[in-house]
């Protein structure tokens, strides 16, 4: 069976998903691994997409015909991942989703606009200079990454949500600034969620705790 794996912003599947284990498990349990990258990100760069329904359509497209698969995503791959499953639930047997809260149905616009208008401008502070040294050292551009953020994404609502019948884990770390994820847990009709302790955004995927909790999740 498929595992489709989504990486967060600023990264690629190598980096959130080779590096840090995820693929080899994947693969040695005979898992056929599909990686999608971000627009902006990775390797063979697509060409900007104009708003998120796009990219949601590529999504879809890179599916293709396959039978319903599980899916692993992190960040902004969970948003994107979210999204995906509210229009075509059926492509799915297990979703989870890493990384992400409430701002799945509540997107926080102004911390987006405030962290593209820095990273526009060069700031090398805070936040701003944790994710622009991660995407560098994933070898992404970071305007290329920038330009994507800035695109409009796709509403998700719980309604939407309701209708996905795959089990749904969500995972966060105790210091994740997406946090709290109880309305986007409540949304779904069988979700779960599991709180990291110690752990903030940016270490999740690394963490062996994640790793092993959610591959056994998909394995269910």
């Amino acid at each position: 069976m498929t595992v489709l794996l989504v990486h967060g912003a600023g990264s690629t599947v190598e980096h959130n998903f080779r590096r840090t284990g995820w693929i080899d498990r994947l693969e040695a349990s005979g898992r056929d691994v599909l990686g999608y990258h971000l627009p902006g990100h990775g390797p063979g760069i697509a060409p900007d997409p104009t708003d998120g329904e796009a990219v949601v359509e590529d999504v879809e497209r890179h599916l293709g015909d396959r039978d319903p698969v599980d899916a692993i995503a992190f960040s902004a791959g969970a948003q994107l991942l979210a999204a995906v499953a509210a229009r075509e639930p059926a492509r799915f047997r297990r979703l989870a989703l890493l990384g992400v809260g409430n701002g799945v149905l509540r997107p926080d616009t102004r911390a987006i606009a405030a962290l593209t208008a820095a990273l526009r401008r060069g700031d090398d502070s805070g936040v701003t200079r944790v994710f622009r040294r991660a995407a560098r050292s994933a070898g992404n551009d970071v305007d290329d990454v920038r330009r994507y953020l800035e695109i409009p994404k796709p509403a998700v609502s719980a309604d939407e949500l309701a209708k996905v019948s795959a089990p749904v884990l969500v995972v966060l770390g105790e210091h994740d600034f997406n946090a709290p994820a109880d309305d986007l847990v409540a949304a779904f009709g069988r979700a779960s969620l599991r709180v990291l302790p110690g752990v903030d955004h940016f270490g999740l995927t690394s963490d062996v705790r994640c790793r092993e909790e959610v591959l056994a999740f998909v394995e269910g």
